[in-house]
């Protein structure tokens, strides 16, 4: 030990020296950082920090108060093309009708909208990026899915019904409490299943429930921004579950496909009481799209459909089921409009085109609540250039400001006041439909990425609207309107809400 030298001293020289060292590293990796960026997104303005470092703590406040940051985009930037950070990436989002129009017209030589979710939640490294490099599953949504639901209505109908029962278990003219989400999650995947895989299958608790979950588990793949892209294959074996929900789908499934499949080697393509469901025209659409028809590429669509279908649908009804509830004056006139239609129409698909106010009022619920911030995700696949002559790079993600149109006076007079009856036009001549997007309305994106299955979604919701309306009297459970949760630009479902219900008497 050197002479006049303490213990305590050289600990605080050894301490002096780490720090020097920490400060020159943290230095030299903010500089890195600066040197080293990307900057074909520097030429866009920015909401929040645009440097290197600062940017991330930019990125944590969208992470948990989205909202606002997508209101000032939308107040600093009108009819504009701007920039926010995201823990992962630069997300551009377009301000305006104009920027809309732009994207919607934009061909997938340029804008590409099946690879959003893709890339957004990792599915490349958790189910493998086959599945949505040929997306064949949304032209069957969009094609003979939405086409036959007139077909399977009364089948629709017909589980609907036993799922109320099992939801909401009124007894005499006593009013029961029901979780309003957990329940409509309940009932919409009973009838979706019918739909997809019909009787039997679909009355197995143990298949509605690796589907309500497999859901969360393509979610949970958007946790790998938190590694770094070398890592990402390794790690998205393990950071979600698909494997055992994969495991459990083809459980149920095998010997569906098997059979299926065993009926058309022997009796041709058109054999006898061949099933008119999503399965049997996804085994079509798989074999006229080169892929192999086997029991886990068959599995990974089903996955898709429901998450794509169930939760969504849910988010959708229970915000119009709350803003109903919390508004008993509009449940009077919705009522008469339901009796009026079916007792002239039946209990059909299209007696719902015809339920004009109920449209307006679920529309202008997905105006006022949203099921997200963002609309018309695309990843720009070669340079795009919007009408104004604003430049986007390959490999960004672009999307649409929808909170910004949704509450801008300027389409929707006193926007942020909640009006059911807005669209309503007499007779339903040139109303705005629910399902049918333009560019002040984005309920479900716009273009040829939009939603495929909202025709679909929207015919389910009415039945299940108008069965509420004449089967059960309902009010909140406890008054007032809970604020609305956002992770990122996604909803979150406010888990707590319970309705009220009790059996009508006839």
């Amino acid at each position: 030990m050197p002479l006049g030298r303490a213990p305590a001293d050289l600990i605080a020289i050894a301490m002096l020296n780490y720090l020097e060292i920490a400060f020159w590293s943290a230095a030299a990796f903010v500089l890195s950082r600066f040197l080293l960026r990307d900057r074909k997104l520097d030429h866009l303005p920015t909401v929040g920090y645009a440097a290197p470092i600062l940017s991330y703590f930019s990125a944590l406040k969208f992470l948990y108060d989205a909202q606002r940051v997508i209101e000032e985009g939308y107040r600093k930037y009108p009819g504009q093309v701007w920039k926010l950070r995201m823990i992962d990436e630069w997300l551009v989002v377009a301000n305006g009708p104009q920027k809309i129009e732009d994207i919607r017209k934009a061909s997938e030589e340029y804008l590409l909208g099946s690879r959003s979710n893709p890339i957004f939640y990792g599915w490349d490294y958790t189910i493998g990026p086959a599945i949505t490099l040929n997306p064949y599953h949304s032209n069957v949504v969009r094609g003979p899915l939405t086409r036959n639901m007139a077909n399977q209505f009364d089948d629709l109908r017909d589980e609907m019904l036993g799922a109320y029962e099992a939801v909401i278990p009124c007894q005499g003219k006593e009013w029961v409490s029901v979780p309003l989400f957990e329940g409509l999650v309940e009932v919409i995947s009973r009838i979706n299943a019918r739909a997809f895989v019909g009787l039997p299958l679909c009355r197995e608790e143990g298949w509605r429930k690796v589907c309500v979950g497999s859901a969360l588990e393509l979610v949970k793949g958007r946790l790998l921004y938190l590694f770094p892209a070398f890592s990402k294959p390794f790690f998205g074996k393990y950071i979600t579950n698909l494997e055992g929900t994969m495991q459990g789908l083809e459980g149920y499934l095998k010997p569906i496909i098997e059979y299926r499949l065993e009926q058309e080697r022997l009796h041709g393509a058109d054999w006898p009481d061949k099933p008119n469901d999503l399965f049997t025209w996804t085994l079509e659409a798989a074999k006229a799209n080169g892929e192999e028809r086997t029991l886990r590429n068959t599995a990974k669509r089903m996955l898709l459909y429901n998450f794509a279908s169930t939760h969504t649908s849910a988010v959708i009804f229970s915000q119009a089921l709350h803003a109903l509830a919390a508004r008993q004056e509009y449940i009077q006139p919705l009522r008469e409009e339901a009796e009026a239609v079916i007792s002239n129409e039946g209990w059909t698909k299209a007696a719902g085109v015809k339920l004009h106010k109920m449209d307006s009022f679920m529309r202008e619920s997905a105006r006022f609540y949203g099921l997200a911030l963002v609309m018309c995700n695309r990843r720009v696949v070669k340079d795009f250039t919007f009408s104004d002559g604003t430049i986007v790079p390959a490999g960004t993600h672009i999307c649409a400001n929808a909170w910004g149109v949704h509450r801008d006076d300027k389409y929707y007079p006193n926007a942020n006041t909640f009006d059911g009856f807005r669209f309503v036009k007499e007779d339903g001549t040139n109303q705005p439909l629910m399902a049918t997007p333009t560019l002040d309305y984005l309920g479900f994106g716009h273009g040829r990425p939009a939603c495929p299955g909202r025709f679909f979604a929207v015919a389910e919701l009415k039945m299940m609207f108008a069965q509420i309306l004449l089967s059960y009297d309902f009010k909140m459970e406890c008054a007032g309107f809970p604020q609305a949760s956002w992770l990122e630009h996604k909803v979150v479902p406010d888990m707590s809400i319970k309705i009220m219900f009790k059996k009508r008497e006839t």
